[in-house]
Formats: structure tokens, sequence, C-alpha cells
């Protein structure tokens, strides 16, 4: 009577299992946008910031190389056409940034998008554990944990776009630096408390998934 129900009893298990992996996978994917949309405004300033300084430079160098600063100081029409020409350089380029990078990041949240999509289907048809289910499992695991270490690099990004806003407001670059070190290790600190804690979860998830896996086909 054990032996009747023990394939039946390791099948449930591995389906609490894809079940509960599909469910966190769902949740990183939400998580994952919310953050990745913070790194593409943040990037998209921080290219502003510099296309803008990079264009006024270099027309200020021109501006001198042609004339000497009383004649720019009494014809001003050329500075402002020059902070004109920068500003809109700067934000030309902050918005290619910022849709180069949705692309991008689309293009690699799509296929751990698409595997879940496709495990919720399996999962919903009413055929049990299929290897076909437990393939996609196997690729969540492998995708989703390589997408969420590459998040690890935005503290430094945060920090420096924290630098540049507080010498904005405050013309005080001292108070930029010690509000971007804040940021920048706030950021590090809650990937490494909560995104390496939940992918220790994961990897947990993963390492029993791989238990039930075998015990379940060695049922077969």
């Amino acid at each position: 009577m054990d032996n009747a129900r023990d394939p039946s009893q390791k099948n449930q298990e591995i389906q609490v299992s894809l079940k509960s992996i599909v469910e966190s996978s769902e949740r990183w994917l939400t998580r994952l946008r919310t953050r990745e949309f913070r790194v593409r405004l943040a990037s998209s300033f921080l290219t502003t910031i510099l296309v803008f300084a990079a264009v006024g430079i270099a027309g200020l160098a021109y501006l001198f190389s042609q004339s000497n600063l009383d004649t720019i100081i009494q014809h001003p029409e050329q500075s402002y056409f020059l902070i004109g020409i920068s500003g809109l350089a700067g934000l030309a380029s902050g918005f290619v940034r910022y849709f180069l990078l949705k692309r991008k990041h689309e293009a690699e949240l799509q296929e751990l998008s698409s595997l879940i999509t496709e495990m919720k289907k399996t999962d919903g048809g009413g055929e049990g554990v299929t290897q076909n289910a437990l393939t996609l499992v196997d690729k969540i695991l492998t995708i989703l944990p390589a997408i969420v270490r590459k998040r690890h690099q935005d503290s430094l990004l945060f920090g420096v776009v924290s630098i540049i806003l507080t010498f904005f407001f405050t013309s005080n670059l001292a108070a930029g630096i010690i509000v971007g070190v804040i940021v920048w290790l706030y950021f590090r600190n809650e990937f490494r408390r909560t995104y390496e804690q939940e992918i220790s979860k994961l990897e947990e998830q993963k390492r029993i998934f791989e238990q039930r896996k075998r015990d379940f086909i060695e049922n077969l």
C-alpha cells in the first residue's frame, strides 16, 4: 500500500516545488522590471549631463579659439546658442540612451517571461508533471540568478547620479560626494541583504527541486 502511494506522493511534492518556483520567478520578474526602469532613468540622466557638459566645453573651446572673453561677453547670444545646442544634444542623447536600454532590458527579460508563461500553461493543463515542465523549470533556474546578479553594478550608477543632483541643488561638491557614497552604500547593502538572500532561497528551491526531480524520474 505504501509503495502504491509513494509515486503519487512524489508527484505531488514535485508539483509543489514547480508551483513555488514559478511564483518566486514571477515576483522576481516584477522586481527586476522595476529595478531596470530605475536604471534606465538614472543612466539616461547621466548621459544627458555628460553630453551637455561635453558639447558645452567643446563649444566654449571653439568660441575662445575664435575670439576673446570680452567679445564673448559683449555678444552673449553666442553663449545662449551654445547652451541651447548643448541642452538639445544632451536631451536627445538621454532619450536615445533610455530607449536603447529599454530594448536591451526587454530582450534580457523576454526569455524569462516566456518561460514563466509557458510554465504556467503547462501547470494549468491538468496533465500532471511532464518532462516539458521539468525542462522549463531547469531553464528558469539557470537564467534567473544570472539576470539578478547583473543588477549588482547598479549601486554605483545611483551613487554617481546622487553626486550630480546634490551638487546641482547645493553647489557643494563635498556634500555631493558624501550623499553619493551614502546612496552607493545603501543600494550595495540592499542588494547584499535582499537580493543575495533571495537568490540563496531560490538556489535552495533549486536544490530541493533537483532532488525531487530525480526521485520522480526514478519512479516513472
